[in-house]
């Protein structure tokens, strides 16, 4: 397990959950995870170790009390700070080692970079093994629903062009990176004769760990994704193959579908009478919606009126982290703590968009 790189997950000025780190990391998902991953700006790490065994995530966190890096606060149990060891710790993990650069959760979820990723291997080793004219030769060894994917792509493809189509989509990509950098990414591919180089082998940074090598391939293909998605030919063998790997939305089809209806003007009781749907699975929709989609793109002004914002602006204050729903809390309505968790959204999103246009 990446031990040390979970020191990076925590700060010195918010209390952080210790259940909800694990659930982004794991891809554990509720409402209310998500929701507190948005407000620790941690979505970009959602299923970033799906094998992560939580009795050795806990058994780490301890570790890290018992160093003295984090303590834990507030009356709400596994709530941590990091202390200024542990600032000094995480600074010094951070000059050490990978930080991603592209990545972003809001614009591509992770199982997509990481299926892209992994059928890229397989497909590049195909390609590259029938331009040397050779079917006989040991494939990478990938799970059965990507080597079905890769099978199913290269029927689709010219035989005659896939080459040359390959090789310009792969140069055109390399060329926007540091030509060493370029050079390491492609050493690591397996192709004709070609075993593909290790972290050890390829002259990375030696503070570099098996974590970074993941991190520093997985935030290259993520980049690649973003530069697919401006590529106006949908038939080049690499889009196609990329077009494929992408079955995961930010979305669900069920949330996709409860927004689209509110946004035509359906209420909440109409779209469960109508989908036989609990009405609680319905403002969950709406939630998980407005936390993963860009701020302009969920209708925040159906439900924060401006007589609802101005009786929340009055009554809350100070840090959100800290807002408590007692606090505004007037009946049983369980539309009330909708409303509540939409606004303290809302304020997030508009946060991140401050944040980043400073």
């Amino acid at each position: 397990m990446a031990t040390e790189f979970l020191i990076t997950l925590f700060s010195s000025v918010q209390a952080r959950r210790q259940r909800v780190i694990f659930g982004l990391l794991k891809r554990r998902l509720t409402v209310s995870t998500e929701y507190w991953g948005l407000r620790y700006n941690l979505l970009v790490y959602v299923g970033l170790l799906p094998h992560l065994d939580k009795n050795a995530f806990d058994q780490e966190i301890a570790r890290f009390v018992n160093q003295g890096l984090l303590v834990e606060v507030g009356t709400d149990t596994n709530q941590f700070l990091l202390t200024q060891k542990g600032v000094v710790a995480k600074q010094v993990y951070q000059d050490k080692h990978y930080q991603i650069k592209y990545m972003n959760m809001a614009t591509q979820p992770l199982a997509n970079v990481r299926d892209f990723q992994q059928a890229f291997w397989l497909a590049n080793q195909v390609v590259s093994e029938a331009s040397y004219h050779n079917n006989r030769y040991y494939p990478l060894q990938v799970d059965l629903q990507t080597k079905n994917l890769v099978k199913r792509w290269y029927k689709q493809v010219s035989k005659e062009g896939v080459i040359d189509e390959w090789v310009t989509g792969i140069t055109e990509f390399l060329q926007l990176l540091p030509p060493i950098t370029a050079n390491q990414l492609v050493a690591t591919w397996v192709g004709h004769q070609t075993p593909g180089l290790n972290l050890t082998q390829l002259g990375l940074p030696v503070t570099w760990s098996e974590m970074d090598f993941y991190l520093w391939e997985l935030d290259l293909f993520a980049y690649w994704q973003r530069q697919l998605t401006k590529c106006r030919d949908n038939q080049q063998a690499l889009v196609r193959l990329w077009q494929l790997t992408q079955r995961q939305s930010l979305v669900s089809p069920g949330i996709q579908t409860t927004l689209q209806q509110i946004k035509q003007g359906m209420s909440m009781n109409a779209i469960s009478e109508h989908r036989h749907l609990k009405i609680g699975t319905v403002r969950e929709h709406l939630l998980t919606a407005a936390i993963r989609l860009p701020k302009e793109e969920f209708p925040y002004h159906l439900f924060l009126t401006s007589d609802v914002v101005t009786y929340l602006a009055q009554h809350l204050e100070g840090d959100i982290d800290e807002w408590r729903f007692t606090d505004i809390r007037t009946s049983d309505n369980p539309l009330e703590f909708f409303l509540f968790r939409l606004y303290e959204i809302y304020l997030t999103k508009n946060e991140v968009s401050e944040h980043a246009t400073n």
